[in-house]
């Protein structure tokens, strides 16, 4: 009579196995999807469009005016990626594209990068408008991590009061000039 009472019990508790995986293995699925969506739903629009972004390998082939954005961790050479200009995280803009690597930008206080495969350069500047607010250093552009942050941010420490064709207006204390505008700067911290 043990027997039947044994195998019964070994039915139930295969069951019970089962029904236990099955759940384990729903909430891990639901979990992930969870993450997908709010990730996607959280992200900006330039990450969600993938047909307005371009991975920009040759900087021959750029367009003065287009936003970029740095694809690793800091602004070293893992390349650009070409975004919208009203994107939040657009915090650089292309002023010249230059045809070989030894040319000259214009006039001002361009951040450079070369292209050696390609032979060519450009002449990077702050995607800036009044109210715009940035982390930079105002010395050596060049060298500078430049980052577009709201205004309340911590690491911010100039704000765009103004884009001057000639001379800044009075509340800046800084113009950065390039060809054909000034940017005009306060420091907030």
């Amino acid at each position: 009579m043990a027997k039947p009472v044994v195998a019964r019990h070994s039915v139930f508790a295969a069951i019970i196995r089962g029904v236990a995986v099955r759940q384990t293995v729903m909430v891990c699925v639901l979990a992930v999807l969870a993450y997908g969506v709010l990730w996607w739903m959280l992200s900006e629009d330039e990450s969600r469009a993938p047909e307005a972004a371009m991975f920009l390998t040759d900087y021959s082939k750029a367009q003065k005016g287009t936003c970029v954005r740095f694809n690793g961790p800091g602004e070293d050479d893992l390349g650009l990626t070409v975004i919208d200009c009203e994107g939040g995280r657009a915090a650089l803009k292309i002023g010249t594209v230059l045809g070989n690597m030894s040319g000259q930008c214009p006039r001002g206080e361009y951040k450079v990068l070369r292209d050696t495969r390609h032979n060519a350069a450009l002449c990077l500047l702050p995607n800036a408008r009044q109210g715009d607010c940035f982390e930079l250093d105002t010395e050596d552009l060049q060298r500078s991590v430049v980052s577009k942050f709201d205004c309340a941010a911590p690491r911010v420490n100039v704000q765009v009061v103004g884009v001057a064709r000639e001379s800044c207006p009075a509340e800046a204390e800084l113009g950065v000039p390039y060809e054909g505008m000034t940017l005009c700067l306060r420091r907030v911290r």
